[in-house]
């Protein structure tokens, strides 16, 4: 059974994965939260290739699949991530204002 929590993924962010990363439609990509680096409250999110599990929360966009772990949601869930293409490899970004 996969789960659900509310976050946006930009089109965009998917798409620039496509581009820059060495990723392929029909990829399982898991987001993660680590911590040091940009990101919300010195946290920020992290992407490797994996596999679903049952339990994730799983979002299909522009042919890539993106799961996060139940461990992960309270990080997640209201948030949104995009890509602003102005900032090439630094446009990566996420918001999330359950965090603030």
């Amino acid at each position: 059974m996969h789960m659900n929590i509310q976050l946006e993924i930009q089109p965009a962010f998917a798409l620039a994965y496509l581009r820059m990363a060495a990723f392929r439609q029909g990829d399982v990509l898991r987001l993660y939260v680590r911590t040091g680096g940009p990101g919300t409250g010195g946290l920020f999110f992290a992407l490797e290739k994996d596999e679903m599990l049952p339990g994730d929360a799983v979002y299909h966009v522009e042919g890539l699949t993106f799961v996060i772990r139940p461990g992960d949601f309270w990080y997640f869930d209201g948030g949104r991530l995009g890509y602003d293409e102005r900032f090439g490899e630094y446009g990566f970004f996420f918001e999330n204002p359950r965090l603030d």
